[in-house]
């Protein structure tokens, strides 16, 4: 291989990135905007109250008056037909309506806010009927690496790694052989091993300052806190985008549409959307379930991430994911040098 020819394709794909617009925006300042919307989505602070309902009929103005009384519940005294449509369209939480045995609870047990609002009721009811009981004392804990904000930067410089990683690898590759770019690369003496590490290079350096600026980011605006390797960091950063920019050529090697590398970029990437760890913690998931997280790639950059800046992970704390990662890495990248095909 020789590294005069890698070079230049790596500068070529350096300079036709920052000659697009559009690239540079989706890239650099959605993710951006994403960081932003989020954190201001999930900042720290009280909980908003659950909204219940009630149904307007005789006798239901004192368990309005009970329910009114609770501080976590929103409470709205309804006629039957509308209270059941709103309980249906998921305004409220849970229903409160009366037959001949007394109060009935109606909820949807999918829901999550549902079992909050049952608890908050039955402890009402339970206080008004007993003259009340012990008070349970409450704090919102909002310390740095405690909130949701902690758990959600790390998951999105990994999102955005896997996003400019694959997309900005596939799509261009497979937009360059639709617009029979390859086919006149395939006249010249460059080798297929040559022209595959020099873009995959180019593009790899391209997602590195895209995720250093969501963590400053994260650290000055959000007070997102960083205890562990600096080192590390990036480690992770870089190895996550070789190994995502190594899949997304993968997938462009033999696809000859937009349409073709757009559906399998998007089959590949939906299980790391749903189970990569990005919004929530994929270590509640069991059995099979939990095995195919643990086989994502996503998974161990975001675990890697949050191990660094939360849990004060160091490099030899983090040493067996980041080389599976960068084995991961050089597979696909195999792989994709056995089956591209120029046209």
């Amino acid at each position: 291989m020789r590294w005069r020819v890698v070079k230049q394709v790596a500068r070529t794909a350096f300079v036709e990135f920052w000659r697009s617009p559009a690239a540079v925006f989706w890239t650099y300042g959605f993710p951006l905007m994403m960081a932003v919307v989020l954190g201001f989505a999930f900042q720290p602070g009280t909980p908003p109250p659950v909204p219940i309902a009630i149904v307007d009929v005789p006798g239901a103005s004192a368990m309005y008056a009970t329910m009114q009384a609770t501080e976590r519940l929103s409470v709205e005294l309804l006629p039957a037909k509308e209270a059941d449509l709103a309980l249906a369209r998921g305004r409220v939480a849970l229903l409160i309506k009366y037959d001949q045995d007394g109060p009935l609870l109606r909820s949807d047990p999918t829901r999550p806010e549902a079992e909050l609002a049952r608890l908050l009721v039955e402890r009402a009811l339970y206080d008004a009927r007993e003259g009340g009981i012990e008070t349970v004392r409450a704090e919102v804990e909002d310390r740095p690496g405690s909130r949701y904000i902690d758990f959600l930067i790390p998951g999105l410089i990994g999102l955005n790694l896997m996003g400019a990683g694959m997309w900005g690898v596939g799509f261009n590759l497979v937009q360059m052989r639709v617009q029979n770019l390859l086919r006149r690369l395939f006249v010249t003496p460059m080798r297929r091993s040559e022209f595959l590490a020099g873009y995959l290079l180019g593009r790899s350096i391209l997602v590195i300052p895209e995720a250093l600026v969501i963590m400053l980011f994260g650290v000055l605006l959000w007070d997102v806190p960083f205890r562990g390797s600096y080192l590390a960091a990036f480690l992770a950063i870089v190895i996550g985008g070789w190994t995502f920019t190594g899949i997304g050529c993968l997938c462009a090697s033999r696809a000859r549409t937009i349409e073709t590398i757009g559906g399998l970029m998007n089959a590949v990437q939906l299980p790391m959307w749903i189970l990569g760890g990005t919004f929530f913690a994929n270590e509640a998931l069991e059995g099979p379930v939990r095995w195919v997280a643990e086989c994502l790639p996503l998974t161990h950059v975001n675990r890697t991430l949050r191990d660094v800046m939360l849990e004060s992970g160091s490099l030899l704390d983090v040493w067996m994911p980041l080389t599976a990662l960068a084995a991961g890495g050089l597979v696909c990248f195999g792989l994709a040098m056995r089956m591209f095909r120029w046209q």
